[in-house]
């Protein structure tokens, strides 16, 4: 009997999500309208999230849309990097096993990139709405502009072609997101195709792995270790890159360098674009960070 190959693969890499799990893998199963597989990688859960994906989730398991690995190496992005290459669709997306893909979403998605030229790497974006308990970072819209869609790993149905140009991520970095964003950014041989549609319904809470919810200084740490992907990405790519994007992404390493150490006047007068340097001036002392956590819905999402 021949094989049938899903029209899009959805990749979790999932590591003690015991209490989001079930929610998140029913909401992508509910997904209808297009064939798909989900293809979970679990980064050793010292929780129960194996087994409630087992014991919830067997018929899908039994009958193959549903696949389930172990990471033979360590860390959310080597999980990444593993689920993708396993997946099988023309068609490939990200996703975290504590939040929520919207009815209907997956198809439109899909729709929206699914007759571009599979000999160019074409990555479609869509937008993020938050959840959150907390009434000031629930129900963002990310980005709130019209006809944009989100750099955010969530965000992105990928064809055959970008996945081969975009990964593997390099594994050495705490996170895929930073890396995969500059890429998306500053390939020239990348093609973004926006939309309106909502692709993700993002839980916001104490364990993302980033959030205004901790310590300036604890903040400070794993937003510095990401960051680092911006220098690291210049010198793999130089040759590749845009005299425009290399003048760019040595300016925003500066404007990073001079965030980390909390020297102000130098992020604003790094030569970055205005929104990364404004963003950054935001996150680089405890003062500057404290306003930004009291004004998150309204600054989030521009």
């Amino acid at each position: 009997m021949a094989t049938i190959i899903p029209d899009v693969s959805v990749v979790l890499a999932v590591k003690n999500e015991a209490t989001h799990i079930q929610e998140a893998l029913a909401s992508i199963l509910d997904q209808w309208a297009l064939d798909y597989e989900v293809i979970v990688v679990d980064d050793g859960s010292t929780d129960d999230t194996l087994g409630i994906v087992a014991r919830e989730y067997p018929d899908s398991i039994e009958c193959g849309c549903l696949r389930l690995y172990a990471n033979p190496g360590v860390g959310k992005v080597s999980a990444f990097n593993y689920g993708v290459a396993q997946s099988q669709a023309p068609f490939v997306c990200l996703f975290a096993g504590d939040d929520i893909m919207p009815v209907d979403s997956l198809a439109a998605r899909w729709h929206t990139i699914r007759n571009c030229p599979a000999d160019r790497a074409i990555v479609g974006l869509s937008k993020i709405l938050t959840m959150s308990d907390d009434d000031k970072e629930d129900g963002v819209l990310v980005p709130r502009t019209p006809g944009r869609g989100a750099l955010s790993g969530a965000c992105y149905m990928m064809n055959r072609r970008a996945v081969e140009r975009l990964f593997p991520v390099p594994e050495h970095l705490p996170n895929e997101d930073t890396w995969l964003e500059l890429a998306l950014t500053y390939l020239p041989d990348v093609t973004l195709v926006h939309s309106d549609i909502v692709g993700c319904q993002w839980r916001v809470h104490a364990n993302n792995s980033m959030n205004y919810r901790v310590p300036f200084g604890e903040f400070n740490r794993r937003y510095t270790a990401r960051m680092a992907a911006i220098g690291q990405f210049l010198q793999r790519h130089l040759g590749e890159l845009t005299d425009q994007g290399r003048r760019t992404l040595a300016a925003l390493a500066r404007c990073e360098e001079y965030r980390a150490s909390g020297r102000l006047l130098g992020v604003l007068t790094s030569g970055a674009p205005l929104v990364p340097t404004l963003r950054a001036a935001a996150l680089s002392t405890p003062i500057m960070y404290a306003i930004r956590r009291r004004l998150y819905g309204l600054l989030s999402g521009w």
